[in-house]
C-alpha cells in the first residue's frame, strides 16, 4: 500500500471536509475531535460530490447533498436509500502534522 501525504493538520478542523485529488481520484479527508477519516467523495448513486454534504459527528456519517443518502465515515458504507453501493474507505494517520492515506 502507498502512504500519501494529503494535507496538514491545519488544513482540518473538527466536522469541516477537505478534498484531495490522489493519483486521479478525489477523496475526502473529515476530521472529528481527534479521529480523521477518509472515503471516496463520489456519492455511489449518482456520483454527485459529497463535499457540501452535512456532516454528523456523533453518528460519523456524511449526507449526501443531491438525495439525502447516508455514508459511514468508519466504513464507506451506505446507510441509506437511494445508494446501496458503498464508496470506497481509505486508512488514515499522522505522520508529524501531516494526514497520510493509504492507498
Amino acid at each position: 500500500m502507498n502512504k500519501i501525504p494529503v494535507c496538514s493538520l491545519g488544513d482540518l478542523s473538527t466536522g469541516n471536509v477537505q478534498v484531495v485529488e490522489v493519483e486521479g481520484q478525489s477523496i475526502l479527508v473529515v476530521q472529528i475531535d481527534e479521529e480523521y477519516f477518509a472515503i471516496e467523495s463520489l456519492c455511489s448513486h449518482a456520483d454527485i460530490s459529497l463535499e457540501s454534504g452535512e456532516i454528523d459527528e456523533s453518528d460519523r456519517t456524511i449526507e449526501c447533498p443531491k438525495h439525502g443518502s447516508l455514508f459511514s465515515l468508519e466504513t464507506g458504507e451506505a446507510l441509506t436509500l437511494p445508494a446501496i453501493k458503498p464508496v470506497k474507505k481509505f486508512p488514515v494517520s499522522l505522520d508529524g502534522e501531516n494526514v497520510v492515506i493509504e492507498l
